[in-house]
Protein backbone atom coordinates (compact mmCIF):
# COMPACT_ATOMS: atom_id res chain seq x y z
CA UNK A 1 0.00 0.00 0.00
CA UNK A 2 1.29 3.47 -0.90
CA UNK A 3 2.22 5.84 1.99
CA UNK A 4 -0.62 8.21 1.11
CA UNK A 5 -3.16 5.36 1.08
CA UNK A 6 -1.93 4.19 4.49
CA UNK A 7 -2.35 7.69 5.88
CA UNK A 8 -5.87 7.96 4.45
CA UNK A 9 -6.81 4.58 5.89
CA UNK A 10 -5.40 5.47 9.29
CA UNK A 11 -6.93 8.94 9.27
CA UNK A 12 -10.37 7.55 8.45
CA UNK A 13 -10.18 5.15 11.40
CA UNK A 14 -9.24 8.04 13.70
CA UNK A 15 -11.96 10.32 12.35
CA UNK A 16 -14.56 7.57 12.72
CA UNK A 17 -13.51 6.97 16.32
CA UNK A 18 -12.96 10.50 17.60
CA UNK A 19 -14.86 12.74 15.16
CA UNK A 20 -13.62 15.15 12.52
CA UNK A 21 -13.50 18.33 14.59
CA UNK A 22 -11.66 17.38 17.75
CA UNK A 23 -8.69 15.53 16.26
CA UNK A 24 -5.84 17.69 14.93
CA UNK A 25 -3.12 17.16 12.34
CA UNK A 26 -0.68 16.83 15.27
CA UNK A 27 -2.86 14.08 16.74
CA UNK A 28 -3.05 12.28 13.39
CA UNK A 29 0.71 12.45 12.84
CA UNK A 30 1.37 11.13 16.35
CA UNK A 31 -1.24 8.33 16.15
CA UNK A 32 -0.06 7.20 12.73
CA UNK A 33 3.63 7.45 13.60
CA UNK A 34 4.49 9.88 10.81
CA UNK A 35 5.87 13.41 10.82
CA UNK A 36 3.74 16.46 10.15
CA UNK A 37 6.04 17.14 7.23
CA UNK A 38 4.95 13.82 5.71
CA UNK A 39 1.27 14.69 6.24
CA UNK A 40 1.68 18.05 4.51
CA UNK A 41 3.54 16.37 1.68
CA UNK A 42 0.25 14.76 0.66
CA UNK A 43 -2.40 17.11 2.08
CA UNK A 44 -2.61 20.90 2.06
CA UNK A 45 -4.37 21.07 5.42
CA UNK A 46 -6.91 19.26 7.56
CA UNK A 47 -9.78 20.23 5.25
CA UNK A 48 -7.96 18.61 2.34
CA UNK A 49 -7.31 15.47 4.40
CA UNK A 50 -10.99 15.25 5.38
CA UNK A 51 -12.10 15.74 1.77
CA UNK A 52 -9.77 13.05 0.47
CA UNK A 53 -10.74 10.69 3.29
CA UNK A 54 -14.41 11.02 2.35
CA UNK A 55 -13.60 10.55 -1.35
CA UNK A 56 -11.69 7.37 -0.53
CA UNK A 57 -14.55 6.12 1.62
CA UNK A 58 -17.08 6.77 -1.15
CA UNK A 59 -14.89 5.07 -3.76
CA UNK A 60 -14.59 2.05 -1.49
CA UNK A 61 -18.38 1.82 -1.14
CA UNK A 62 -18.77 2.14 -4.91
CA UNK A 63 -16.22 -0.61 -5.60
CA UNK A 64 -17.93 -2.90 -3.08
CA UNK A 65 -21.21 -2.27 -4.87
CA UNK A 66 -19.73 -3.05 -8.30
CA UNK A 67 -18.18 -6.23 -6.88
CA UNK A 68 -21.56 -7.41 -5.58
CA UNK A 69 -23.13 -6.73 -8.98
CA UNK A 70 -20.43 -8.84 -10.66
CA UNK A 71 -21.11 -11.71 -8.23
CA UNK A 72 -24.55 -12.09 -9.78
CA UNK A 73 -26.82 -11.75 -6.75
CA UNK A 74 -30.52 -11.35 -7.44
CA UNK A 75 -31.93 -7.90 -6.50
CA UNK A 76 -33.08 -8.91 -3.01
CA UNK A 77 -29.82 -10.71 -2.19
CA UNK A 78 -27.93 -7.70 -3.53
CA UNK A 79 -29.61 -5.31 -1.07
CA UNK A 80 -28.91 -7.67 1.82
CA UNK A 81 -25.26 -7.97 0.81
CA UNK A 82 -24.93 -4.19 0.36
CA UNK A 83 -26.42 -3.70 3.82
CA UNK A 84 -23.96 -6.20 5.29
CA UNK A 85 -21.01 -4.54 3.54
CA UNK A 86 -21.99 -0.99 4.52
CA UNK A 87 -22.71 -1.83 8.14
CA UNK A 88 -19.43 -3.72 8.52
CA UNK A 89 -17.63 -0.57 7.34
CA UNK A 90 -19.62 1.62 9.74
CA UNK A 91 -19.65 -0.69 12.77
CA UNK A 92 -17.12 1.42 14.72
CA UNK A 93 -18.44 4.83 13.69
CA UNK A 94 -18.99 7.31 16.49
CA UNK A 95 -22.35 8.98 15.75
CA UNK A 96 -20.84 12.42 16.51
CA UNK A 97 -18.81 11.99 13.31
CA UNK A 98 -21.81 12.82 11.15
CA UNK A 99 -22.62 15.95 13.15
CA UNK A 100 -19.00 17.11 12.80
CA UNK A 101 -18.87 16.48 9.08
CA UNK A 102 -22.10 18.29 8.31
CA UNK A 103 -21.38 21.30 10.52
CA UNK A 104 -17.66 21.89 10.04
CA UNK A 105 -16.68 20.26 6.74
CA UNK A 106 -19.47 21.07 4.32
CA UNK A 107 -17.57 20.33 1.06
CA UNK A 108 -16.89 16.80 2.31
CA UNK A 109 -20.49 16.46 3.50
CA UNK A 110 -21.70 17.59 0.07
CA UNK A 111 -19.68 14.76 -1.50
CA UNK A 112 -21.66 12.29 0.63
CA UNK A 113 -24.90 13.99 -0.39
CA UNK A 114 -24.05 13.67 -4.09
CA UNK A 115 -23.08 10.02 -3.61
CA UNK A 116 -26.47 9.40 -2.07
CA UNK A 117 -28.55 11.38 -4.55
CA UNK A 118 -26.73 10.19 -7.68
CA UNK A 119 -24.91 6.87 -7.27
CA UNK A 120 -27.24 5.22 -4.75
CA UNK A 121 -30.30 6.48 -6.63
CA UNK A 122 -29.06 5.10 -9.97
CA UNK A 123 -28.14 1.76 -8.41
CA UNK A 124 -31.61 1.50 -6.89
CA UNK A 125 -33.36 2.23 -10.20
CA UNK A 126 -31.36 -0.58 -11.80
CA UNK A 127 -32.11 -2.89 -8.86
CA UNK A 128 -35.85 -2.18 -8.97
CA UNK A 129 -36.13 -2.62 -12.74
CA UNK A 130 -34.24 -5.90 -12.57
CA UNK A 131 -36.45 -7.12 -9.72
CA UNK A 132 -39.55 -6.29 -11.72
CA UNK A 133 -38.23 -8.16 -14.76
CA UNK A 134 -37.69 -11.40 -12.85
CA UNK A 135 -40.88 -11.21 -10.82
CA UNK A 136 -39.44 -10.38 -7.39
CA UNK A 137 -40.84 -6.83 -7.32
CA UNK A 138 -44.34 -5.69 -8.25
CA UNK A 139 -44.55 -4.58 -11.88
CA UNK A 140 -46.79 -1.58 -11.18
CA UNK A 141 -44.43 0.29 -8.87
CA UNK A 142 -42.77 3.45 -10.17
CA UNK A 143 -39.04 2.66 -10.26
CA UNK A 144 -37.79 6.24 -10.13
CA UNK A 145 -40.11 7.33 -7.32
CA UNK A 146 -39.41 4.20 -5.28
CA UNK A 147 -35.66 4.74 -5.71
CA UNK A 148 -36.09 8.34 -4.48
CA UNK A 149 -37.96 7.08 -1.42
CA UNK A 150 -35.13 4.67 -0.66
CA UNK A 151 -32.56 7.46 -1.01
CA UNK A 152 -34.51 9.50 1.54
CA UNK A 153 -34.45 6.53 3.90
CA UNK A 154 -30.64 6.52 3.56
CA UNK A 155 -30.71 10.20 4.55
CA UNK A 156 -32.38 9.06 7.78
CA UNK A 157 -29.28 6.96 8.55
CA UNK A 158 -27.10 10.05 8.10
CA UNK A 159 -29.13 11.90 10.76
CA UNK A 160 -28.50 9.94 13.97
CA UNK A 161 -30.30 12.56 16.05
CA UNK A 162 -33.53 11.07 14.66
CA UNK A 163 -32.93 7.58 16.04
CA UNK A 164 -30.32 7.78 18.80
CA UNK A 165 -32.96 7.10 21.45
CA UNK A 166 -33.89 3.86 19.64
CA UNK A 167 -30.49 2.54 18.64
CA UNK A 168 -27.03 3.68 17.63
CA UNK A 169 -26.35 0.38 15.85
CA UNK A 170 -25.88 1.22 12.15
CA UNK A 171 -26.29 -2.43 11.20
CA UNK A 172 -29.67 -2.71 12.91
CA UNK A 173 -30.96 0.60 11.52
CA UNK A 174 -29.86 -0.08 7.94
CA UNK A 175 -31.18 -3.64 7.88
CA UNK A 176 -34.56 -2.52 9.21
CA UNK A 177 -34.76 0.11 6.44
CA UNK A 178 -33.88 -2.50 3.78
CA UNK A 179 -36.56 -4.90 5.08
CA UNK A 180 -39.12 -2.09 5.27
CA UNK A 181 -38.29 -1.10 1.67
CA UNK A 182 -38.50 -4.64 0.33
CA UNK A 183 -41.77 -5.53 2.04
CA UNK A 184 -43.34 -2.58 0.27
CA UNK A 185 -42.30 -3.61 -3.25
CA UNK A 186 -41.97 -7.41 -3.29
CA UNK A 187 -44.35 -9.78 -5.04
CA UNK A 188 -45.44 -12.96 -3.25
CA UNK A 189 -42.43 -14.67 -4.82
CA UNK A 190 -40.18 -11.88 -3.59
CA UNK A 191 -41.62 -12.01 -0.07
CA UNK A 192 -40.88 -15.74 0.15
CA UNK A 193 -37.31 -15.01 -0.90
CA UNK A 194 -37.06 -12.17 1.62
CA UNK A 195 -38.44 -14.27 4.48
CA UNK A 196 -35.94 -17.03 3.66
CA UNK A 197 -33.03 -14.57 3.74
CA UNK A 198 -34.21 -13.16 7.08
CA UNK A 199 -34.57 -16.66 8.49
CA UNK A 200 -31.04 -17.58 7.35
CA UNK A 201 -29.73 -14.34 8.82
CA UNK A 202 -31.28 -15.14 12.22
CA UNK A 203 -29.92 -18.70 12.11
CA UNK A 204 -26.42 -17.40 11.36
CA UNK A 205 -26.62 -15.04 14.35
CA UNK A 206 -27.53 -17.96 16.60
Amino acid sequence: MEPKDKILQGAEALFMKYGFKSITMDDIARELGVSKKTLYQFFEDKNDLVNQTIETHINCDMQNCYKLVEEGHDPIEFLFEVSKSITENHRKVNVSVLFDLKKYFKPAWDKLERFKSEFIYNQMVVNINMGKEIGLYRAEINSELTAKLYVHSVEFILRPELYQEISTDFQYIHQEIVKYHLRGICTEKGLKKLDKLIENQHNNIK
